[in-house]
């Protein structure tokens, strides 16, 4: 047997007790062998709680030279309320992060090699990044090489390049991080001229100190880009002086020439959730099993289908919306609870408050902070540059709850309620209002006076399952009902005028060739749609794109949506218009069905939308 015995685990109640004897000796003053001063401020501590938490103070109290002996130690470069949160850490554990607090204990967490709290300060700036400050945190990473807080400021200034490129913390911005944003290939802009509006309004802002960087930064504007007469009305603007440095710095771009800048490859789709995934289509991982619902796009242009990652855990039944700003949300849903078994007839679910944004360029899903109610299927809608969480059932009063977001404080707060809430509602935004329609009432919400208004009564007694707002209109799609002389059935639409307060019925959806239709509104290509699901013969889904004519009321359909492109949604799917990146997508694969041909032996079948007839040899 060892002389030494054998070790035990940790007592965690004595490593408590021990932080606790070293706050109260820091507090009384008790044995402190060191007084830190900055500025006017003392801060007597002990050589061996600074030494253990600081790489700077151990090299200092370690070295042996004259420092190590003193009684008192000069910091210069130091922000004493930081020191404090620092010296509060190092005796309790206990680490207070704010806004306000943040960046400065960053910068004296750095100069005093603070590991841990350097750690801390990271995951907190990156969580803040936002696009009022994203400029200014790339500058701050820039500075103190922080890699991960860089990157995540130069990915939001990327995303949002048109909006920050206004702001006075852009035309701060030093010379290297401005060429590293603006070469990015992954700027989110539809026009080049966004780039060199920007570019010239950073050398403008101090012209003589920046002259020598003209050329560095104009190489960085794609000039084939341009158009015609930007390009001659630019050139002949310049001072002659100015001219051959242009030319040098526009000579500097030619091997970029001809590469689009990722906004430019934006192209509008039809975002859908609650979708059945694809039969062939991998989960996320090795050996993981397929999700059994995705999210996917489709994009009208190209009659093509793409993948959105899967939505974290098992989330069932979400609201999605995509805001002026494109960004993509989901918010609320279910989740199956854990050791819930089907086999013993319906499972069980538990709502949930959960949102996540999604990050469009590395197709990613990432959290936002929670709602106050947890929500089953939720209805979202953006108004005033917030986002309103409306409706869904989750008990706790969610019916009514009526809560807003802000999105760039990453901020969920209470409303006033919705008066007589139902537990179901949809909603759309107009004119700066919020507009939200249950089974048989109608109310608006003014922000600026958080209240709510009940509007003219519908006409129609069918329930809303979708809405959308063009204009002053604001257009209701409703349930199904039987079409006169057609083998299908029709979809009821209204429309509720902003401005005349007063609904007015539309032309109905017309019916196609199958049954059991499920509509969603959409403004898509600037008018108002509607995307149809019915289901044929066969017991397979078929999708179309309707487009409403406003001046004659009348539905066209605009194109069909082939199956094989879009697999089956089901009836319960969400629905919102986006511009996304279809190389930052992925194609999911596609296998012909196994069956061909009917196994009736009828000789006529659909195909896309069109009847064709099997060739007699």
């Amino acid at each position: 047997m060892s002389e030494q015995g054998e070790r035990g685990p940790v007592n965690s109640d004595y490593a408590v007790s021990l932080l606790q004897q070293l706050k109260v000796f820091y507090e009384q003053r008790l044995l402190t062998d060191v007084v830190l001063l900055v500025e006017d401020a003392e801060f007597p501590c002990h050589k061996m709680v600074l030494a253990a938490c600081s790489s700077y103070f151990r090299a200092m109290f370690t070295s042996g030279l004259s420092e190590s002996r003193q009684s008192h130690v000069q910091l210069r470069t130091v922000d004493p309320a930081a020191l404090q949160i620092i010296i509060t850490y190092a005796y309790t554990g206990h680490l207070a992060i704010s806004d306000c607090t943040v960046e400065p204990l960053y910068e004296t967490a750095c100069f005093l090699q603070v590991e841990d709290v350097l750690q801390r300060c990271r995951e907190y700036l990156v969580k803040k990044v936002n696009p009022e400050n994203c400029v200014r945190m790339l500058s701050f990473g820039d500075m103190f090489g922080c890699r991960e807080l860089k990157q995540s400021a130069l990915r939001m200034a990327e995303h949002r390049f048109a909006a920050v490129s206004r702001q006075e913390a852009f035309l701060q911005l030093p010379h290297e991080p401005l060429l590293e944003l603006l070469g990015s290939d992954r700027l989110n802009v539809e026009r080049e001229e966004t780039v060199r509006e920007a570019a010239v309004l950073w050398l403008e802002h101090r012209p003589e100190a920046r002259s020598p960087h003209l050329s560095s930064v104009l190489s960085q504007i794609r000039i084939d880009a341009l158009s015609e007469v930007a390009r001659r009305a630019w050139f002949r603007g310049l001072p002659p002086s100015d001219q051959s440095v242009v030319v040098q710095g526009l000579y500097k771009s030619m091997p970029r020439f001809f590469k689009p800048r990722l906004g430019m490859t934006k192209e509008e789709m039809l975002i859908f959730v609650e979708a059945a995934a694809a039969p062939d289509w991998p989960a996320d991982g090795p050996g993981a099993t397929p999700p059994r619902r995705a999210a996917v796009c489709y994009s009208p242009q190209a009659g093509k289908v793409y993948t959105l990652r899967s939505r974290p855990g098992a989330l069932q039944k979400v609201g999605v919306l995509v805001t002026p700003d494109n960004d993509v949300f989901i918010a609320g849903g279910q989740v199956p609870l854990k050791g819930a078994s089907a086999g013993r007839g319906r499972a069980s679910f538990l709502p949930v408050d959960s949102v996540f944004w999604l990050d469009a360029q590395a197709n990613a899903w990432v959290s936002r902070a929670a709602m106050l109610c947890a929500r089953v299927r939720p209805s979202l809608v953006h108004c005033g540059g917030h986002i309103y969480a409306v409706g869904g059932a989750g008990g706790g009063g969610a019916g009514e709850a009526v809560e807003r977001y802000d999105t760039e404080r990453d901020e969920w707060s209470m409303v006033s309620p919705l008066p007589h809430a139902r537990g179901w509602c949809t909603a759309a935004s107009a004119r700066g209002r919020v507009f939200v329609v249950t089974h048989d009432k109608t109310y608006s919400y003014l922000p600026r006076a958080d209240a709510w208004v009940e509007l003219a009564s519908r006409r129609c007694s069918r329930r809303v399952t979708s809405a959308a707002a063009l204009g002053d209109l604001v257009f209701c799609v409703g349930g199904a009902q039987a079409a006169d002389g057609a083998d299908g059935a029709s979809v009821a639409v209204e429309i509720y005028n902003v401005a005349k307060d007063e609904w007015r019925a539309a032309a109905s959806v017309p019916p196609g060739r199958g049954s059991d239709p499920a509509a969603r509104a959409v403004v898509l290509f600037g008018s108002l749609c509607v995307f149809m699901r019915e289901t044929h013969g066969t017991g397979r889904a078929r999708y179309a794109l309707h487009r409403y004519d406003a001046e004659r009321d009348r539905w066209h359909r605009r194109q069909p949506v082939s199956e094989r492109a879009l697999w089956d949604l089901g009836r319960d799917f969400g629905c919102a218009v986006g511009k996304l990146y279809p190389s930052c997508l992925e194609e999911p694969p596609w296998k012909p069905p196994a069956i061909l041909f009917s196994p009736d032996g009828a000789e006529e079948f659909e195909v896309d939308g069109e009847i064709v007839t099997l060739p007699h040899e």
